[in-house]
């Protein structure tokens, strides 16, 4: 949804990793508002389980439901629905019963909480500490609670799992924001919710142009995600949804596209029995590129393709002398422009040509062309960067032996890659080089903010998603070793408190570390081929093409190669 001139913007009031806490943030108070509640009115808010919820027969038609795994149910009364493909997963509407409520809930959200940004190859969001460590924030302390003390026992009825603790922290999601797929599964994680808050007048369920939706994926048959989304879950003021968390309960939260309101969520785990045998199942390698050897059939004139400067000896000498330096080289007007304006043009415009959607949906989205179905200037470029002339004048280029009397097994990989709205790649096993490798990236119909990759150091921590996790366990353990024999093991917040407070300080340091691990970032250039020498280690990713950039032209083409001594 575009801006428009009388849209609100809501401003969120954010904590950055070198801001001092105590300093007066006045300046970035939000927009959007409620009439700020005092701490003795939030005293007075009652939060309790809608009690429908709690009558016998509902329970057991929820019981019944969730067991039997039904592909779709809808209890009349309350509205609720479970489906149970591709997992199961219920929604709840009208949680509690007072709309007064979720509009204090945000008013407190929007006027205490200090939000924290969270930018990586999986997401961009707000995030909040635990709610534990919030005890400033009485209604959301109050509303933790609920989730000890009504939600989970509630929660152990209906679905017969044994739910120990909870953890919770508040999300808020603005425009452009996002998380890609991923399944949730931790070692004691059982079951995952989300609590959305949408109380504004005519908005209390979001449309699909709004975007937001909780995006559910079925898995093929060796357990990847598969395209296309499933099932799409809009934002619905004061319904709370959850889901086992399983080695394919794949969703993703589908990029928000309205200025007009955050979507805010509370959102977390109950925990409880160890997943050993089920994380460990799910541990799959992502696919890798495929390498061939070189065309030896074909021998382009690169007199015919290149730009008259790059057949130089001394803008060889000088080349070779750049990427011993640096390891990296953006070569600009690389092909003839004519040349450049013909595949530009056929790349746009050839509806002969075909495209493949490239999976599974949690290692990457975007689409690659049938190669078989290139002709023209388009084959002609993807042929040479196949062919001997191309190792040769890399050869040149790097002093690597790509294809000299020294090579043993040359081989290279080429694509064809269209990029759009959506598209991305994140950090995995299947971009992680295994051996030194010389990469290639050339862009056609470029736009500022598509198709931009980030290389990462061999030193680079986990992903922020596994660090989380992992942050997740320790307070987890903590809560198994520190507080056992208590009756809620989370009525006695000061180890909580504790805990919380040491997981924000790792993360902040681990974050801060994954970007001191930048080593070159590559934004899209008109016919300007990148060359990057990639030592063992070294991973990429591909950033998340947002629906707010402008792709005016059309998508974004890029020639993506490897290649291996």
């Amino acid at each position: 949804m575009e801006k428009t001139k009388n849209s609100p913007v809501f401003k969120p009031k954010r904590r950055d990793k070198n801001e001092d806490l105590n300093e007066d943030a006045d300046s970035d108070e939000p927009q959007i508002k409620f009439a700020r509640l005092s701490d003795d009115q939030c005293d007075g808010l009652q939060l309790e389980l809608n009690a429908t919820y709690q009558q016998k027969d509902i329970i057991k038609w929820l019981q019944t439901s969730w067991e039997k795994q039904a592909d779709a149910a809808k209890e009349e009364n309350t509205g609720a629905q479970i489906f149970g493909e591709p997992f199961q997963i219920c929604l709840m509407p009208d949680l509690v019963l007072s709309t007064e409520t979720t509009k204090a809930l945000v008013d407190e959200m929007v006027n205490k909480v200090r939000w924290s940004r969270k930018q990586m190859d999986l997401y961009e969001f707000y995030q909040s500490t635990d709610l534990s460590n919030m005890a400033e924030c009485h209604l959301l302390t109050k509303f933790l609670q609920l989730l000890r003390r009504q939600v989970r026992p509630w929660l152990e009825q209906v679905t017969n799992l044994k739910l120990d603790y909870v953890s919770a922290s508040c999300s808020m999601y603005t425009c452009g924001d996002y998380l890609l797929v991923h399944d949730d599964l931790l070692k004691d994680r059982q079951v995952a919710f989300i609590y959305y808050l949408t109380p504004w007048e005519g908005a209390e369920e979001w449309s699909d142009e709004q975007g937001g939706c909780l995006e559910i994926f079925s898995s093929d048959n060796e357990g990847f995600p598969q395209f296309p989304v499933q099932r799409k879950i809009a934002p619905k003021n004061n319904q709370f949804a959850f889901f086992k968390v399983g080695s394919r309960s794949f969703h993703q939260v589908g990029e928000v596209t309205t200025f007009d309101y955050p979507r805010l969520t509370i959102n977390g785990w109950f925990h409880g029995a160890t997943n050993d045998a089920i994380v460990e199942d799910s541990l799959r390698p992502f696919p890798r590129l495929n390498y061939v050897q070189p065309d030896v059939n074909k021998r382009p004139a690169l007199g015919m393709l290149l730009n008259d400067v790059y057949l130089k000896a001394a803008t060889r000498r000088s080349i070779q002398k750049r990427i011993e330096d640096n390891s990296e080289i953006c070569l600009y007007e690389f092909f003839k422009r004519e040349k450049f304006e013909l595949a530009r043009s056929q790349l746009l415009s050839d509806e002969t040509l075909v495209w493949q959607r490239q999976g599974p949906a949690n290692c990457h989205n975007y689409e690659v062309l049938d190669l078989s179905t290139a002709s023209k200037t388009v084959e002609e470029l993807l042929q040479l960067f196949r062919s001997n002339s191309m190792f040769d004048l890399l050869r040149d280029f790097t002093d690597l032996d790509l294809y000299g009397a020294d090579a043993i097994t040359p081989t290279c990989s080429v694509e064809l890659q269209r990029w759009s709205h959506g598209n991305y790649t994140v950090l995995g096993d299947g971009l992680i080089s295994e051996e030194n490798t010389l990469d290639l990236v050339y862009y056609l119909n470029a736009a500022e903010g598509a198709a931009v990759i980030t290389y990462l150091s061999p030193e680079a921590e986990p992903r922020a998603e596994q660090i989380n996790d992992s942050n997740e366990q320790m307070v987890g353990d903590s809560f198994n070793g520190g507080l056992d024999g208590c009756g809620d093991k989370n009525d006695d917040d000061s180890d909580v408190e504790d805990v919380a407070d040491e997981v924000d300080g790792d993360v902040e340091d681990i974050e801060t570390a994954q970007e001191d691990s930048v080593l070159l970032t590559i934004t899209p250039v008109d016919n300007a081929l990148n060359i990057v020498y990639r030592c063992e280690g070294t991973t990429k990713f591909t950033k998340y093409v947002s629906r707010n950039t402008p792709l005016e032209t059309g998508p974004v083409f890029v020639i993506s190669c490897s290649y291996r001594e």
